[in-house]
């Protein structure tokens, strides 16, 4: 851990506050923002069971990984702080448009910029823990942020309906203004963790040379694809968990419980592990998660294979929650593994990942979603072979770590 003197008077119980709350804004603009879609539909004179609005998540995401490419680099070469602010108020001001948005145009526009603005927080959190922290300690506060963000998809439907409660659609996204200007003054106390003489010159060549480095270093490669390729898996669960439940069991109101019960056993997962990770290396973790995560799966596919397709359903919940539980739990100690060897361009290495999980991730979850079709197998097929390849990656990335 780095010297206190270096990181001023903030304690590490408000820096870690502090970073859970950052990096939650990227999820909470999305998670506050699904309760007021009927209302939205009326504003906007769309039927009731229109599919237009669902663009604004959608280019939301996009806007996320556009970001990425420019607010690593930036914060590389200007600092942590400069970006920070920049981030924020760019956050707060699409916030503030896409709340007095006239039409659904302006609408899209801002939510496009939105998301842009939301991966500078998501950045900057990796790279700030990552100046401050290293070894058991960067992989313990990774997983203590993830133990708050994990609660993001439960608080988010929460406050969204709550402000719906006292005011119209608009006040919800104005949260999100409230959210950034609180962010950006609570940040006036946390100093600058980048040293001037660490910092990169800002240029294109310079951010291709930084992105094609992370990427160069196996441990920061092999631990990247393997997250991604988890993610996969994730963004799967997200885009189909609903129609599995409904289609595949006939139950479509267990979505909504069940996927606030996974959060909160997600939580309570990253609890548990950030007080492990004192006893337990970060990639011996995130390797006895990864083995976890290939064992429910290849229980998942077996039990669908003798089923003709649809495992029962209670051996099916059980399974696949442990399943995404196991990857939920590999991710903050993975990515704490792979920004290690990074130092000073950590947060053209954090850019790099997340565009890697978004991109990659995305993709891989496509396959999955397309096949489904009256069966639960191409699910349970896809679980096994991302389960597998990303335990192959991160044998790969074991054999380069130097352990002396």
């Amino acid at each position: 851990m780095a010297s206190a003197g270096r990181f001023g008077t903030v304690g590490e119980r408000e820096f870690i506050a502090f970073m859970a709350v950052v990096t939650a804004m990227s999820a909470l603009a999305i998670d506050t923002m699904l309760p007021a879609f009927g209302a939205m539909r009326e504003a906007f004179e769309l039927a009731p069971d229109s599919t237009r609005l669902s663009l604004t998540v959608t280019l939301f995401i996009i806007g996320n990984g556009v970001g990425l490419f420019f607010f690593g680099p930036l914060t590389d070469s200007l600092g942590r702080k400069p970006v920070l602010r920049l981030s924020l108020a760019m956050y707060g001001a699409s916030a503030l448009l896409a709340a007095f948005a006239p039409t659904l145009t302006v609408l899209y526009a801002s939510r496009l910029l939105w998301g842009i603005a939301a991966s500078g927080p998501r950045v900057l959190a990796q790279a700030i823990v990552r100046d401050r922290y290293s070894g058991p300690e960067l992989a313990r506060t990774m997983t203590l942020i993830q133990t708050f963000f994990a609660l993001a998809p439960i608080l988010g439907p929460l406050i969204g309906r709550s402000i719906l409660e006292v005011g119209s659609w608009r006040w919800v996204f104005g949260f999100g203004t409230i959210c950034a200007v609180v962010a950006a003054t609570w940040g006036l106390r946390l100093p600058e963790t980048l040293e001037p003489d660490q910092r990169r010159p800002l240029s294109f060549n310079s951010t291709i040379t930084g992105l094609k480095a992370a990427m160069a270093h196996p441990v920061t490669r092999n631990y990247a694809l393997s997250i991604a390729v988890g993610f996969g898996a994730f963004f799967s669960f997200l885009g189909s968990s609903e129609l599995i439940l409904d289609d595949l069991y006939g139950r479509p109101n267990w979505f909504v419980p069940y996927f606030m019960a996974k959060s909160v056993i997600m939580s309570a997962l990253a609890f548990t592990a950030s007080r492990a990770l004192r006893r337990v290396r970060a990639d011996s973790w995130a390797l006895g998660a990864g083995l976890c995560f290939f064992a429910a799966s290849s229980m998942l596919l077996v039990a669908t294979l003798v089923s003709d397709g649809i495992p029962r359903f209670w051996l099916f919940l059980v399974l696949y929650t442990a399943a995404g539980l196991s990857h939920a739990s590999m991710f903050p100690s993975a990515t704490s593994v792979a920004l290690e060897p990074m130092g000073a361009l950590a947060g053209t290495a954090a850019a790099a990942i997340g565009i890697l999980t978004s991109i990659l991730g995305a993709l891989l979850a496509s396959l999955i979603d397309r096949s489904i079709d009256g069966s639960f197998t191409p699910v349970a097929v896809g679980y096994l072979i991302y389960a597998t390849t990303g335990l192959i990656l991160q044998f790969r990335a074991r054999r380069a770590l130097d352990f002396t």
